[in-house]
């Protein structure tokens, strides 16, 4: 595999700038034409087992550090071990932010409590609800047959990232100045060459930009002609290059519980779009 230049600059910055970015660079392939950019990561780290925190630091914290090995050893998706849900697996040591939990199966993963206050596991094999939209929009741009319960893939084709890396169970619970120094400290990161690499943009964050004077236009060199598209109670804004690039970006809800008409209403302006400037997927 052969990384991008303007991704092996953006994973070798400096300490400092690392650690102002909070260590996240992001997770999926680094050649893909699209770039997911979601809030934030729904992370309890105060959770009483600790699991939270394990998986912030597995996710997060350790993140820029896991791309540097895998820049020294080209690490490519197809040597990532899958995930095989049988019995303990010391996860860390098979998790590769290149192709995060290989082997997911694309349902949502839910945790039951029963009227005993007992917890069962539904789709046990199965990811989050923000992924499995991330995935049906992924097949829906690139024309693909939805399968039902198939293998999570969309790593493949799209590189994801996040807004603001402070994170917590639920978006409510996010200290909100802790967010906006996070918001602002990444600006410099979005700024940086590997993300004009991408032709198509999502920007699933909702009113985090306004809320944190994050500015959209001048940050991605786009343009917004002002009028919101309305899909129900869903709404997305989109974006149009200010440069020679070619590039659409589509700022909307943020992909967790949203509907299936708002992600084929953004899959088809995708297709629109990526045929037109006949770009391959």
């Amino acid at each position: 595999m052969i990384y991008p230049k303007e991704f092996e600059n953006l994973v070798n910055s400096t300490p400092e700038e690392l650690n102002k970015w909070g260590n996240l660079i992001g997770w999926g392939n680094p050649n893909a034409h699209i770039l997911i950019i979601g809030k934030e990561s729904a992370i309890p780290k105060d959770d009483e087992g600790m699991q939270g925190l394990k998986q912030y630091i597995r996710e997060i914290a350790s993140n820029s550090t896991q791309w540097k090995n895998n820049l020294c050893n080209n690490i490519t998706q197809d040597r990532v071990v899958s995930i095989q849900f049988k019995g303990v697996e010391d996860i860390d040591s098979i998790y590769n932010p290149i192709y995060p939990y290989k082997g997911q199966i694309n349902c949502v993963r839910r945790i039951h409590k029963d009227k005993d206050g007992y917890n069962s596991i539904i789709g046990e094999r199965g990811t989050s609800s923000t992924w499995y939209y991330y995935q049906k929009l992924c097949d829906l741009i690139r024309e693909q047959s939805l399968i039902k319960d198939k293998k999570i893939d969309f790593h493949r084709f799209v590189f994801t990232t996040e807004l603001s890396v402070i994170t917590a169970k639920y978006s409510k619970n996010v200290d909100k100045i802790e967010r906006n120094k996070s918001i602002y400290n990444r600006t410099s990161f979005f700024k940086k060459d590997f993300f004009n690499r991408f032709s198509i943009i999502i920007l699933a964050v909702g009113h985090y930009p306004k809320e944190n004077d994050f500015n959209i236009e001048s940050i991605f060199h786009t343009k917004w002609n002002g009028a919101t598209c309305k899909v129900g109670r869903y709404w997305y804004n989109p974006h149009h290059s200010t440069t020679n690039t070619a590039r659409l970006l589509i700022h909307t809800n943020q992909l967790s519980m949203v509907s299936d008409a708002l992600i084929k209403e953004i899959a088809d302006r995708c297709i629109e779009f990526k045929n037109s400037y006949k770009i391959e997927l």
